[in-house]
C-alpha cells in the first residue's frame, strides 16, 4: 500500500512538472531569473533586457520594465493573461511602436523615452480601461495620430504627451480626460473645437510651444468649467487668452512671455484665481483695476518686467498698500524713470510719480 501511495505521489509530481513547462503562469509562486518578485510587485528593471521575460507570476499587478533595452518585437503574447496587472513602467527603452498585448486591465502606462511614433485605436483599444497614459519624450506628432484612437479611451483621466513633435492639440480626446501635459512641442494653434467636449479638463499644459495670441481660437478655453489650473509659460503671447474660464481657475501661469499688454477686463470673472503668474514679461504698466476681481488671489509674481514707475502706476502703489497680509505679490520693481530705478513702488511716495492733471485721467 505504502509503495503504491509513492507511486501515486511520483504520479503527482511528474504531471505538476509538465504542466509547469506547458504554462509557465500556472503559479503565483515562479519569477523570471531575470527578476526580483515582491509580492505582486515584480521588477525587471535595468537589466539589459531585449524582450519581456516570460513566466511572469498570474498574480502580478505592477511590472517594473524600465532602464531596458525592450524592443516591440519583444512583448510575449503571454503577457496579455496577466488579468491583475493594472500598471506597466516601460520607459527608457527602444520601442518604436506602441505595444501589444498588453493586459486588458491595465489603467496605468508608463511609455516615456521611447521612439513611438504614432498612435491608433487599436493600440488603445487593447486597453480599454486604460486611466492614465504616459508618453514623453517620443516621436509623436499630430498627423500620426489616427482619427478616433481615443473614442473607446472612455477612463483615460491622465495623458501625457510632453516633449513630442505635435503642431496642435490632438482631436477627439475623451470627455474624462482631468490633466493634459503637452509642455515643449510646437504647438502653434489651438482651435475652438480641440477643448471644446473636455468639460472635466482640470489641468492643461501647454509650456514651451509655439503659441500666440491670433493662433488662440476666441472661445477655445471658454467651455473648461472644471478648469483648476492653465500654464502657457514660455509662448509668444502678447497679452493674456481672451475668455478665460472663470468658474474653477485658481492658477494661471502666463510667465516668460512677449506680454507688454493686460486688457482692463483681461482676469475679469476669475473669482477663484489665488496664484497669477506674469514674471518674465515686457510690461511697463498696467490698466487701473485689472485685478479687482481676484478676490481669492494670495500669490502674484510680477518679476523681470521694465516697470516705468509713472503717474499711471501710482493706482499699483495705492492698491499694495491696501491688501491684507495674506496677499504676496513679487516683482513691482521699478526700472524707471531713472530716479526711482530699483525701487520697490510700494515704498515710492506720492511727489516721485510727478502727476500732471492729464496723467491723473482714468485709463481707458
Amino acid at each position: 500500500m505504502v509503495r503504491q501511495c509513492k507511486a501515486f505521489i511520483l504520479f503527482l509530481v511528474r504531471i505538476g512538472l509538465l504542466l509547469g513547462l506547458a504554462n509557465p503562469l500556472v503559479t503565483s509562486a515562479s519569477c523570471p531569473s531575470a527578476c526580483r518578485c515582491d509580492g505582486t510587485f515584480i521588477y525587471c528593471n535595468d537589466r539589459g533586457l531585449t524582450s519581456i521575460p516570460t513566466g511572469l507570476p498570474l498574480d502580478a499587478t505592477v511590472l517594473f520594465l524600465q532602464n531596458n533595452r525592450i524592443k516591440s518585437s519583444g512583448i510575449p503574447a503571454e503577457l496579455r493573461r496577466l488579468s491583475n496587472v493594472e500598471k506597466i513602467y516601460l520607459y527608457c527603452n527602444n520601442l518604436d511602436e506602441f505595444p501589444t498585448n498588453l493586459p486588458l486591465g491595465l489603467k496605468e502606462l508608463h511609455l516615456q523615452e521611447n521612439n513611438i511614433r504614432m498612435i491608433t485605436h487599436a493600440s488603445l483599444a487593447q486597453i480599454p480601461y486604460i486611466e492614465e497614459l504616459h508618453l514623453d519624450d517620443n516621436s509623436v506628432s499630430a498627423v500620426s495620430i489616427e482619427e478616433g484612437a481615443f473614442r473607446d479611451s472612455n477612463h483615460l483621466r491622465l495623458l501625457f504627451l510632453s516633449r513630442n513633435h505635435l503642431s496642435t492639440i490632438p482631436s477627439g480626446l475623451p470627455m474624462s480626460i482631468e490633466e493634459l501635459r503637452f509642455d515643449d512641442n510646437r504647438i502653434s494653434s489651438i482651435s475652438e473645437q480641440s477643448l471644446q467636449d473636455l468639460i472635466n479638463l482640470k489641468r492643461l499644459i501647454l509650456d514651451g510651444n509655439l503659441l500666440n495670441n491670433r493662433g488662440i481660437g476666441e472661445m477655445a478655453f471658454i467651455n473648461l468649467i472644471n478648469l483648476t489650473e492653465l500654464s502657457l509659460v514660455r509662448n509668444s503671447l502678447t497679452s493674456p487668452p481672451a475668455n478665460l474660464p472663470g468658474t474653477s481657475l485658481e492658477k494661471l501661469q502666463l510667465q516668460d512671455n512677449h506680454i507688454n499688454r493686460v486688457p482692463p477686463g483681461a482676469f475679469a470673472f476669475l473669482r477663484q484665481l489665488y496664484r497669477l503668474d506674469l514674471s518674465g514679461n515686457n510690461l511697463s504698466s498696467l490698466p487701473q483695476g485689472v485685478f479687482e476681481d481676484l478676490d481669492n488671489l494670495t500669490q502674484l509674481l510680477l518679476r523681470s518686467n521694465p516697470w516705468q514707475c509713472t503717474c499711471r502706476m501710482k493706482w499699483v502703489r495705492d492698491w499694495l498698500r491696501s491688501l491684507p497680509s495674506k496677499v504676496n505679490v513679487r516683482g513691482f520693481m521699478c526700472q524707471g524713470p531713472d530716479k526711482v530705478k530699483g525701487m520697490a513702488i510700494k515704498d515710492l511716495t506720492t511727489d516721485m510719480f510727478d502727476c500732471t492733471d492729464s496723467e491723473l485721467l482714468p485709463d481707458v
